[in-house]
């Protein structure tokens, strides 16, 4: 698969080379390095980086869209689709079917690729959205410990109102879901990239 390119990238540049690791942990690293300043002066410039992210929107053959609660130990219940990283070595549409499953049971009859974004400017990653047609259970859920996971289904109508539901956790879906409120254009877009 190509690389995928954001839709947002904040003309971020990599991180230097040169930059020393001042922070690792279990899902995030911190990094500093010094750079010179408009100025002329120099001064400590950081950026944390974790792993890209993969998500799935999954399509059901009766036409309603699945999506998950997920609650976990250090937060509440969030409305999200089922996703999780990209592993090393791994594809962003592998890792995304991968989650998928394990997250629902559910398999993509076909999976596309919808958008990249950077969530922020200060972190190096990417999250990668991807639509799954015609999703179907082929096992049962492969949870983690601090994981609570419940698959949610939404008309096509009731898709699009959830850009104004604020338990809804990817800010950039709820963008695009607000668009396509107020657009007729890209609600036609979005329906044909749902349902073909």
């Amino acid at each position: 698969m190509t690389k995928l390119q954001p839709i947002n990238d904040f003309g971020v540049k990599p991180i230097p080379s040169d930059a020393h690791r001042v922070f690792h942990g279990k899902t995030v690293s911190v990094w500093q390095w010094e750079q010179e300043c408009y100025d002329g002066s120099r001064d400590i410039f950081e950026r944390m980086s974790r792993k890209d992210y993969a998500y799935v929107i999954g399509v059901e053959p009766d036409g309603r869209v699945l999506l998950v609660e997920d609650e976990q130990p250090d937060r509440g219940v969030v409305l999200t689709p089922a996703g999780g990283g990209v592993d090393e070595g791994e594809e962003p549409n592998q890792a995304a079917a991968r989650e998928f499953k394990e997250e629902t049971g559910y398999e993509a009859g076909s999976l596309i690729h919808w958008h990249s974004y950077r969530p922020s400017a200060k972190m190096d990653m990417l999250t990668h959205a991807f639509v799954g047609r015609d999703v179907r259970q082929v096992t049962q859920p492969k949870l983690e410990a601090g994981e609570r996971i419940s698959p949610v289904r939404f008309s096509f109508d009731e898709f699009l109102q959830l850009g104004q539901n604020i338990k809804l956790r990817d800010w950039m879906l709820r963008i695009k879901l607000l668009e396509a409120q107020i657009d007729a254009t890209k609600k036609q877009a979005l329906k044909k990239l749902l349902y073909g």
